[in-house]
């Protein structure tokens, strides 16, 4: 049974009231049997049976559709929604795939319009398709393709400019758009920008769904705009409350928690055995403004990540305060990986699940003012089995790197880990590159592992050999539940060993991206599965990739191996 709430709120911002009247009131609902479980992925995605089906549809009643994608195909697993009437079928949002070799989705909407028509005696031509969007994100955007240009279908524009007129919303984002799909389905088109400029939610007069899509669902509510997204949370609220709806359940468009409190998937899991339900109440709407509400009255320098029972609070880095200025002091050391281009390095943090080094980090750095001239780096590719380290002359804040108040530093380099017997070559200055790629705190509270193993990429080179582009790149351990390890190896990527639905002339530069993260299934999260030079050939996916990328790679040399919860000790000792 759903309980709803209703919870008197004070609002600190004004908004233009908007009267919305349902047609036959707010209480006469088609009944709605939402599902308790979904396909949820598969442990080893490169199992034969582990992308079937691809999509699946659920019919919550006869006249309303709920699609979920597989995460094997893609992590991100929207929800998208299908609403029919006598008139017109809405779809809501288009999945995170592009092609309909490896999704095709305007199959699967055709079919089921196809099967509605026969069982109301309707033919194609009865019906116009409008494909619109929660927001303009890939992951809701990227089957738009497959719909354009097809017999009775319209796709709305993703712009805010775009969405305004086709939903006629005179006064964005405070005015409330009414859209009627025929004189019997009428929605509500709530602006809530916030997550992304042109985000919408829609309330369902037939059903009493209100669907939020990336703005409230039991995962992960990401926030780019802090102030925006405080401003449409309680314009959401401030909607339902004065035209007094009743709304059955909110639906957005992942589901990222477990069934365990607080608990989330790591970001990119292919595999939730155990997730939580989708439908939200007005209760967790609540909680959601009340949080936002007291973050904004207590000032920037209070915002923070917080966490619920079924969602996350999670506003990106540049909606929160810095670090604290000075801290994380400490004589931090780092491994250098040197590039094909002479005095340019990734720099990888030596992490511990504890402050002061509790930061896994990774930015693109230049050397200079070398004691040794040469520079005593290779270029050459064959060449990089060796581990550099490097060990500043004097402790500093990491806060102050993290935060871009230092830009510079003076260190000593080493021909092995200088803390483990390196030897010692010369003094160089290190200037830091922004912005910084890979900034992940390790949190020893985390309790779900990475599954299966995974890694991020860094282009080292791409070097043309025999006709073939061969793209070598450094890949970096994803550490996430203590103990873990810290590893890097050296990889080859040849594009001719990939499968995927982008173009052949722009895979490269889709290779070439640094922090792509790539997922080995079929290999255990565990340092005794790692990739070394003996795992040779190793198959890995793409992760979150529109076009469904995977690859066969190369894998030349363990570059370093630490353990943790510590990593001060070598792997192989």
């Amino acid at each position: 049974m759903l309980f709803i709430f209703f919870i008197t709120l004070t609002i600190v911002s004004a908004h233009q009231r908007n009267s919305f009247t349902c047609p036959d009131g707010s209480s006469n609902y088609l009944p709605v049997d939402l599902p308790t479980s979904w396909i949820n992925g598969s442990e080893n995605c490169f199992d034969s049976d582990a992308k079937r089906p691809d999509l699946a549809a659920f019919a919550v009643n006869n006249d309303t559709y709920i699609l979920r994608e597989n995460k094997c195909i893609n992590y991100e697993a929207p929800f998208i929604y299908l609403l029919f009437s006598n008139d017109t079928v809405l779809l809501i949002d288009s999945g995170a795939t592009v092609s309909l070799i490896s999704l095709p989705i305007q199959q699967y909407v055709e079919t089921l319009i196809l099967h509605w028509c026969l069982a109301h005696k309707k033919v194609r031509e009865d019906l116009s398709l409008v494909v619109a969007h929660t927001h303009n994100h890939d992951d809701h955007t990227a089957g738009d393709a497959q719909f354009e240009n097809k017999l009775y279908t319209t796709v709305v524009g993703t712009s805010v400019e775009e969405v305004s007129k086709f939903f006629q919303l005179d006064n964005w984002p405070n005015s409330i758009g009414t859209y009627s799909l025929d004189n019997r389905r009428q929605l509500a088109i709530v602006p809530i920008p916030g997550h992304e400029n042109s985000s919408i939610a829609f309330f369902d007069c037939a059903t009493g769904l209100l669907i939020t899509g990336d703005s409230l669902l039991p995962g992960r509510l990401y926030i780019s705009n802090f102030s925006a997204n405080v401003e449409s949370i309680s314009r959401l609220v401030n909607f339902i409350e004065s035209n007094r709806l009743n709304v059955t359940s909110i639906l957005g468009a992942h589901i990222e928690m477990t069934q365990r409190n607080t608990v989330d998937y790591p970001r990119g899991a292919t595999h939730q055995s155990k997730e939580r339900l989708l439908n939200m109440s007005l209760e967790q709407l609540h909680q959601l403004n009340n949080e936002l509400q007291q973050q904004w009255k207590d000032g920037f320098d209070h915002r923070h990540k917080a966490y619920f029972d079924t969602f996350i609070l999670d506003p990106k880095p540049s909606e929160l305060p810095p670090l604290t200025p000075g801290g994380r002091v400490a004589n931090h050391g780092f491994i250098l990986l040197p590039l094909d281009r002479l005095g340019y390095v990734w720099i990888s943090h030596k992490p511990m699940f504890k402050a002061p080094h509790d930061f896994q980090l990774v930015y693109l750095a230049s050397v200079t003012n070398s004691t040794v001239d040469p520079l005593p780096l290779p270029t050459d590719i064959t060449q990089l089995s060796t581990q550099f380290t490097i060990e500043p002359k004097e402790s500093w804040s990491l806060n102050d790197l993290i935060n871009g108040n230092i830009t510079s530093f003076r260190t000593k380099l080493y021909a092995g880990n200088f803390e483990q017997g390196g030897q010692y070559l010369c003094d160089v200055t290190i200037t830091v590159l922004r912005p910084l790629l890979t900034v992940v705190q390790l949190n020893e509270t985390e309790v779900e592992p990475y599954q299966p193993l995974r890694y991020s990429s860094y282009l080292l080179s791409n070097s043309t050999v025999a006709k073939d582009d061969h793209i070598h790149v450094f890949l970096l351990h994803q550490i996430r539940v203590q103990p873990d390890f810290d590893a890097i190896v050296h990889a080859i990527i040849n594009p001719a060993n990939c499968t995927t639905d982008i173009d052949r002339s722009q895979l490269n530069a889709l290779l070439e991206q640094n922090e792509n993260e790539w997922a080995f299934h079929g290999i255990d999260n565990d340092i005794g599965d790692r990739l070394t030079r003996a795992s040779g050939l190793v198959r890995a996916q793409l992760l979150g990739d529109v076009y469904s990328t995977m690859c066969t790679m190369s894998i030349v040399a363990e570059i370093q191996c630490t353990i943790g919860p510590e990593f001060f000790e070598d792997c192989n000792v």
